[in-house]
């Protein structure tokens, strides 16, 4: 296909860019929103780090944090590297280091999902789709540990959008599927609620087939 920005999907979609000269140059390391739903590993890590580090003086308990700052510098300087390659037009690479800024950032990091929808809107534009349908399907994981369940489903429909141009019906089925679940959440306003399910549709006479809209 041919090059052009990467740009707006569709009018619910994540998967988007904003223009090049301001794709998320100025991002740095934050950690938001209310954990929600924490997977029962990382109640556990939780745990073990208080009990390890209760009895530590403060110059341990300060060396046992430092991996998590190192990491931090990691990602932001990467996140600056990627920048720079979108605005020389490298679009692949630039989408690569990106998910390696991703990696080095706690799941409840924002800033992680943007790295991944940044991505995706990269591999997109370069060509590249089932890298765009996998870090969109990751950026839906990581929007769901800090319990944007919004972000979450439309990034699963992101993902299964993309699954449908390449016409893989399973996978369209499974992401797809996990928006339709998330959309039966109480948590969800009525309007985050039809942002979602408008975006479903339900195939004649299918029952494990979905049509997801733009």
């Amino acid at each position: 296909m041919g090059r052009t920005s990467p740009a707006r999907v569709g009018t619910g979609s994540q998967l988007q860019s904003v223009p090049m000269d301001k794709m998320n140059t100025d991002c740095r390391s934050v950690s938001g929103g209310v954990i929600m739903n924490a997977s029962l590993a990382s109640r556990i890590t939780a745990a073990m780090v208080l009990f390890a580090t209760a009895g530590l003086p403060s110059a341990a308990a300060g060396q046992y944090r430092l991996p998590t700052i190192v990491s931090s510098v990691k990602a932001d300087s990467l996140h600056e590297i990627a920048a720079k390659m979108v605005a020389e037009g490298r679009w692949r690479e630039a989408a690569r280091v990106y998910r390696q800024s991703a990696e080095f950032r706690a799941m409840e990091d924002s800033i992680g999902y943007q790295c991944l929808t940044s991505a995706a809107a990269l591999a997109y534009a370069s060509g590249d789709r089932s890298a765009a349908r996998s870090d969109m399907a990751h950026a839906a994981e990581r929007a769901l540990a800090r319990g944007d369940l919004r972000a979450a489903a439309l990034s699963y429909l992101d993902a299964a959008w993309i699954a449908q141009e390449q016409q893989k019906p399973n996978q369209v089925w499974e992401l797809g599927h996990r928006a339709e679940i998330l959309a039966a959440s109480p948590l969800l306003s009525q309007s985050d609620r039809g942002a979602i399910l408008q975006r479903i549709e339900r195939a004649p006479g299918a029952s494990q087939q979905l049509v997801i809209g733009r």
